[in-house]
């Protein structure tokens, strides 16, 4: 639409305005029923129902105009029928006829002459609008300075100025025009031509090239139209309105400094909601008469005054439409990633706006983004450059960040996911590609994506500082179970498992890696060995660790089952003997002894020859033997040793053997093992005191062959110490005796004289009581061979032998007496008595000489008392030496044998009496 139809509807709408500050119609005036009140009653028809038509109301008041004698009255009544003749007017011009307004025009003009004060305003203005509506500009114009100039308080006063500046307008007397206009918009926007008023006044300052106060009205109405700047719900003619002052503003902009010129405005007028139409109209201007870079330039200057107004980004986009459309395509992808920078979720913009007003850009903004992306990834595998790699990662993070929910999202982080492995931030790579696992694992490539985040951490824990490696370690496996169990069909889930329950098992976490390793076993049982082997070492290893032996023991045996390397069985053989070996040390512990013993003998089973093998051999003994099974334990003991006789295990056996056979009562077994330790121990002592009680053993069993063997070795063979071997020396003293063999017999009770005299002032009163018996039986010896000597004739000869021979015997007696052994010394005391008591019976019983007289013989029996009087006194004293020891509190059968041979000897000194005194007070 031209500016002269936009002119011609505003006038249009302006005039149909005429009479707007008047009485509505029928009320310009008293009516019929005011002016008739007064007259006289007359015969009135029955009244009517219906409303009365215009034409009736007019033929009504010409009856009575001119007949009403208030000349004041009257002169209302003719106004009232002069509006109605106004008004019948109005509906010819749009009938079409000639001179619709003339009769209208006689009444006001006669009525004016009439009419005074106030009454003449009103008729004024009725005159101005008829001659205008009849098309009579110049008489409209004087009835209107009449009623200015004439009547200045006037209620018409504003629109008859208003009515003045059009004519002035329409006859380009602008200046005149703009005061009238500026008279009415001075009256407030209260009235209602105020905004017509400053449309008009604006165009009055254009035309008179006032540019910039043309600009100051032309915001003002537009301010009126669109004061909150929202222009969708205007009706038709304020739209059109609306465009044409927007129009105006760019042709008046387009003489001054364009973008700088309304942004200065916008700021001097506060920057008003509709600032963004007024840069919209100016940018759309120059676009239309592509001056491109000056619509660019404008869109630039909303921007920069106003960068954080919601309409910015709409401002932006222009920009970017201009430049598409001017064909400048190398200046568009800084204007597209400007408009990220400014506008996208992580700017200042968003954060203030939130995304309610993000909305309305959003499209824009996703494709701006993937094509900065694409384009910074697409240059970074080109150029290789790590920075390029960042800003493509940059893009593609914002794009993620702000499209969350957008269909291509887990493509977006799976790229993002490639540019920072490309720039080596693998962190970063790893977080991309494990949101494309957990977001979107209906992604196509989501499995690759699991892959490049395992892949990832895998350099990152080769990369940590060592305080840091086990975290990303723990990380690195976390993501390798995701990923095997999300992507089961991957065929390289498996592997990535297996490797995530050998690092688990490192880390020593075995629960989790003997759990990942059944599972793995479960889910692949065709699994192929190389990863089976790995899976059931984590079996074994973990369970192990864990105390599930009997489970560890499984795995090893599918191990050794399946295709294992030879050089890697000794060792998985070795670990099946341990979790065997384990699941005895438990039954033990837990007093089953019969499991244990059972799990230690099975050792050998599977590898005889083995240290553990033979160790739990070993501790099945022990386990028996602590149960209280000795016999049995002897038994597994012998077997032991018999399997495994050069172990140094085996060293000890003969002494466990020899104490089981002691405590089990096979004295003879016991004494066996004995004597192989007297033989075969490397320790000397141990050697002897083996033999010692091998002998010892032996005699208890009353094997006196043996024992005699074994205490002779001992005798033989060790000196020291030497009171053990006294003792030793003693036992074959009684064992010989026991076996009749008095010559052997009398060999080691000369050895045990010997010892004692070797003890010297050390000897035990052990060692000096069995000298005094062995000595005593070395007299009792002399006493036989003394008793042996007969006296024969002749008696000299014979009673010098028998005297050597009690010479002997005496100082065998005295030398066992000479121990001081109680014991001894009152036998030999008594021996020696009885010897010479012996003797001098043997004299007097000795044969005679043949062929004596009587008195020879008699005299020859003197001789012989003579000669055994001696020995019986001798005899006394001896025994009267064990009689005084009695005295002393010594009583024994010697003692009380001594008071005998006293009594005999001496009856008439030594009675029954005196002997039973002589020991009572002995005893006391």
């Amino acid at each position: 639409m031209s500016r002269a139809a936009v002119l011609a509807l505003v006038l249009a709408a302006t005039g149909c305005a005429w009479f707007g500050g008047g009485d509505p119609l029928g009320r310009r005036g008293p009516d019929v029923a005011d002016l008739v009140r007064d007259l006289p009653d007359l015969a009135l028809p029955p009244a009517r129902t219906d409303k009365p038509t215009r034409a009736e109301v007019m033929a009504a008041y010409e009856r009575i105009y001119g007949r009403i004698p208030d000349p004041r009255e009257d002169h209302a009544v003719g106004r009232r029928l002069a509006d109605l003749s106004m008004s019948v007017g109005e509906d010819r011009d749009i009938a079409g006829e000639s001179a619709p307004y003339e009769a209208a025009i006689s009444m006001y003009e006669s009525l004016l002459d009439q009419a005074e004060g106030d009454n003449q305003d009103q008729i004024l203005y009725q005159l101005a609008r008829a001659h205008d509506l009849a098309g009579r500009p110049d008489r409209s114009l004087y009835y209107l300075d009449r009623l200015i100039a004439d009547h200045p308080d006037s209620r018409y006063r504003v629109e008859a100025r208003f009515r003045r500046g059009e004519i002035a307008f329409s006859q380009e007397r602008y200046g005149d025009a703009e005061s009238d206009y500026g008279y009415v918009v001075a009256q407030g926007p209260d009235t209602p031509y105020w905004q017509n008023a400053n449309y008009m006044r604006g165009w009055s300052q254009f035309k008179r090239s006032d540019l910039e106060a043309g600009l100051q009205s032309f915001f003002a109405v537009i301010d009126t139209l669109v004061a909150d700047g929202d222009d969708g719900s205007l009706a038709a003619t304020d739209r059109e309105l609306l465009d044409d002052s927007f129009r105006v503003v760019t042709l008046a902009l387009g003489y001054l400094d364009g973008a700088d010129t309304l942004a200065a405005q916008m700021d001097a007028q506060g920057r008003p909601a509709w600032q963004y139409l007024a840069y919209q109209a100016l940018a759309d201007d120059y676009h239309e008469r592509e001056r491109y870079l000056d619509s660019v330039a404008t869109w630039q200057a909303f921007i920069d005054h106003n960068p954080l107004d919601p309409r910015a980004p709409s401002a932006h986009l222009g920009m970017i439409e201009t430049l598409l459309a001017a064909d400048f395509p190398s200046e568009v992808p800084p204007k597209k990633e400007a408009f990220v920078r400014r506008y996208g979720i992580n700017s200042e913009f968003w954060a203030l706006h939130g995304s309610d007003v993000a909305e309305s850009y959003l499209e824009p903004l996703r494709e701006f983004l993937e094509e900065l992306a694409r384009t910074s990834h697409a240059g970074a595998q080109e150029n290789g450059e790590r920075a390029t790699y960042l800003q493509a990662a940059e893009w593609y993070e914002e794009l993620v960040q702000t499209f969350p929910e957008d269909p291509d999202t887990a493509e977006y982080l799976f790229l993002l996911g490639e540019v920072y492995t490309e720039a080596g931030e693998h962190g970063p790579a790893v977080a991309a590609y494990q949101r494309v696992v957990r977001e979107f694992p209906d992604y196509p490539d989501a499995h690759e994506a699991g892959y490049a985040a395992i892949l990832g951490l895998e350099r990152m824990v080769a990369d940590a500082a060592p305080e840091e490696r086990e975290l990303w370690q723990r990380v690195k496996i976390d993501a390798q179970i995701e990923f095997a169990f999300v992507f089961t069909g991957d065929p390289r889930a498996a592997e990535v498992q297996t490797d995530a329950a050998d690092s688990l098992y490192g880390l020593a976490e075995y629960d989790q890696a003997v759990e990942l390793a059944d599972n793995l076993l479960a889910t692949w049982p065709e699994l192929e060995w190389r990863l089976r082997e790995t899976a059931l070492r984590i079996q074994g290893h973990g369970r192990f660790e864990l105390g599930r032996y009997a489970e560890a023991e499984r795995a090893y045996r599918s191990l050794l089952a399946g295709p294992l390397d030879d050089a890697a069985r000794p060792d998985i053989t070795e670990r099946l003997l341990a979790t065997v070996y384990k699941q005895g040390e438990a039954a033990e512990s837990e007093a089953r002894t019969e499991d244990a013993v059972a799990h230690y003998l099975r050792l050998s089973d599977i590898a005889p020859g083995a240290q553990l093998a033979i160790q739990g051999h070993y501790d099945a003994v022990a386990v028996t033997e602590a149960a209280g099974q000795t016999v049995r334990a002897a038994g597994l003991l012998a077997e032991f040793r018999a399997a495994y006789p050069d172990h140094e295990l085996a060293q000890d056996v003969s002494k466990r053997l020899a104490a089981m056979y002691e405590q089990t009562g096979d004295m003879t077994a016991a004494a066996g093992e004995y004597v192989r330790l007297a033989g075969e121990d490397p320790d000397p002592e141990v050697r002897r005191q083996s033999l010692y009680r091998a002998a010892e053993l032996y005699l208890a069993q009353d094997d006196l062959v043996a024992a005699i063997d074994y205490f002779r070795d001992y005798a033989n063979g060790y000196d020291e110490p030497i009171e053990q071997r006294l003792e030793a020396v003693h036992q074959l003293d009684t064992l010989y005796q026991r076996t009749g063999d008095e010559t052997r017999r009398r060999h080691w009770l000369a050895e045990k004289i010997d010892i004692h005299r070797a003890m010297g002032r050390s000897a035990s009163e052990r060692a000096t009581y069995l000298a005094a018996e062995a000595q005593y039986v070395f007299a009792e010896d002399a006493r036989g061979a003394f008793a042996a000597v007969r006296l024969t004739h002749p008696l000299k000869d014979s009673l010098k032998r028998k005297q050597k021979a009690l010479k002997d015997a005496v100082r065998a007696y005295e030398q066992a007496a000479e121990y001081q052994v109680a014991e001894f010394a009152t036998a030999s005391t008594y021996r020696i008595g009885t010897l010479f008591t012996d003797l001098a019976a043997a004299i007097m019983d000795s044969d005679r000489p043949d062929g004596l007289s009587e008195l020879e013989l008699a005299q020859y029996e003197i001789l012989l008392e003579e000669q055994a009087f001696p020995f019986e006194e001798q005899a006394i004293s001896l025994h009267e030496i064990n009689m005084r020891r009695s005295w002393d509190g010594l009583w024994n059968d010697w003692v009380e044998k001594s008071f005998t041979e006293l009594g005999r000897l001496m009856p008439a000194r030594f009675d029954k009496q005196e002997l039973d005194v002589a020991y009572v007070e002995s005893i006391h």
